[in-house]
């Protein structure tokens, strides 16, 4: 087993072992373990003083834009307890799901920072090594039951329209129907995926004026494909709001909250949302606040107090992975702002999610709008070992009017680069691909033709790499999966091209 296994070993713990002493005398020495976020696996010992935080001179350093420079420390009392601090950090320093000022640290303990990091203190003893790893596999089941789940509806829904439209000619409507459905399928699918991406990896960050109205549109439009008629949804959303963000990050937010708030009322009710602005924190920024106010069965306050935490959930087995309010705190979290929640067994539940509001006059881009696609020319270079996604993008780039050669992998992009008789106006280069990665292909086509567009396809979120194919210039990164809008757009942009015309 590598030391890279060993350290990713660790990632739940009990919380009742690592007190005692280890086969063989003597203190256990403490540690800290990054269960989730940037560098997960690592460990940091902890002996009595260290302080957490992206200074280059802290003891325990954390890639994370939503960790402070100095954030939190870890001391040991004078009777050999370990007490952590919050250090003024701007997220907070969360133990267990619970902001603290002060607070002791106990082997099992779950330390939460910045937007998507996840700290475990625990004590290294071999004896809790072998229940950490019993945990990692009955954690990993219990994901993958939820997973399981959420994917086979999904799949029949993919399945079962297809094999119907192809064992008959459907008229138009139907036809329109089970696309719709087709499409909602694949967005949910990605949506998951992302959730459980988001815990996993760091994500690039996208901030532009989001208009709330037209987000929450979008959000009630997936709802009304899959609530009963029993349930009212009512809005209050003034027009004019829009807030600062990630639209894709912030319509996950809010479809994360409706789900909640739609799966509380079984039997029907009511699920309101609202946005209203508020007046700005002494020293601080304008802020919008929404609120997603269910009529449901409500909380009781054991499950209130747990109800942000990673993995907790109240659904029955393989029924749920528990990331959804997890994973919309931390998003929220990383957009500066702030998430409450207050429930009332048998009366409902309201979720206040507040947010930086946009500058008056401010514009920008909504991710819910398509794009009105111009007639594209030129030669792409597509590179996919999939062939799966090599049809499907090569279909829809010549529908745009592109030109498309395929490569199969790395090193047949490069072979192919080389042989062309005419340049290439852009190249799409998946990453993970065997022979020789994308990566490497894109410095060795560079090195014959440095001013070649590269847009990079991953479905990885990696930001080292990220960083590092930014800094060649001339590269844009699309996120797998993608649909024709977003392809048109990114290819649109490495054209330069503005024209704004509906593709026939």
């Amino acid at each position: 087993m590598s030391d890279d296994d060993r350290q990713v070993e660790s990632t739940m713990t009990l919380g009742v072992l690592g007190h005692g002493n280890a086969a063989g005398g003597g203190d256990p020495a403490a540690q800290l373990v990054i269960l989730v976020g940037p560098d997960a696996g690592h460990r940091f010992p902890v002996h009595d003083d260290i302080v957490i935080g992206r200074d280059a001179d802290v003891g325990v350093i954390v890639q994370d834009d939503g960790v402070s420079r100095r954030h939190s420390a870890i001391r040991r009392n004078a009777g050999g307890e370990f007490i952590i601090e919050d250090l003024g950090s701007r997220n907070g320093t969360f133990v267990n799901g619970v902001r603290i000022g002060t607070a002791p640290l106990h082997s099992g303990d779950k330390v939460a920072i910045g937007s998507t990091t996840i700290l475990l203190f625990t004590r290294h003893d071999r004896y809790e090594e072998q229940v950490l790893q019993a945990q990692k596999l009955h954690l990993l089941g219990q994901l993958a039951g939820g997973i399981a789940h959420d994917f086979n509806n999904l799949i029949v829904t993919v399945l079962g329209n297809v094999t119907y439209l192809k064992d008959k000619p459907a008229p138009a409507s139907e036809l329109a129907d089970c696309l719709d459905e087709i499409e909602a399928a694949a967005r949910r699918a990605a949506e998951l995926t992302g959730q459980l991406m988001s815990f996993a990896r760091p994500q690039r960050r996208v901030r532009e004026a989001v208009v709330l109205e037209r987000l929450v549109a979008e959000v009630v439009g997936l709802l009304r494909r899959t609530v009963p008629r029993s349930l009212e949804i009512i809005t209050n959303v003034p027009p004019d709001l829009a807030v600062v963000g990630d639209p894709a990050q912030l319509l996950q937010v809010l479809m994360n909250g409706c789900v909640n708030a739609k799966q509380a009322m079984p039997t029907g009710g009511v699920l309101r949302i609202e946005a209203s602005r508020v007046p700005a924190p002494a020293n601080g920024s304008p802020l919008v606040r929404i609120v997603i106010e269910d009529t449901g069965i409500g909380m009781d306050a054991a499950t209130l107090a747990a109800a942000f935490q990673p993995f907790f959930t109240t659904k029955a087995k393989g029924e749920g992975t528990g990331l959804g309010l997890a994973t919309a705190y931390r998003i929220v979290q990383a957009h500066g702002g702030d998430v409450t929640l207050t429930s009332e067994v048998g009366v409902g539940t309201r979720l206040i999610v507040s947010l930086p509001a946009a500058k008056a006059g401010e514009t920008g881009p909504v991710a819910i709008e398509a794009p009105q696609r111009a007639r594209l020319s030129g030669r792409v270079l597509l590179v996919d070992d999939e062939p799966l996604v090599r049809n499907t993008t090569r279909r829809i780039l010549e529908r745009f009017g592109l030109v498309v050669v395929i490569a199969v992998d790395g090193l047949d992009a490069v072979e192919v680069h080389a042989s062309a008789t005419d340049s290439f106006d852009v190249a799409i280069v998946d990453l993970d691909m065997p022979n020789l990665d994308g990566e490497q292909a894109i410095a060795r086509m560079r090195a014959r033709d440095p001013k070649l567009n590269v847009i990079v396809a991953s479905g990885h979120s990696d930001a080292e790499r990220e960083r590092r194919l930014m800094a060649a210039g001339r590269t844009t990164m699309l996120n797998k999966p993608f649909d024709a809008d977003r392809l048109w757009r990114q290819v649109a942009s490495a054209l330069g091209v503005t024209q704004r015309k509906t593709v026939s």
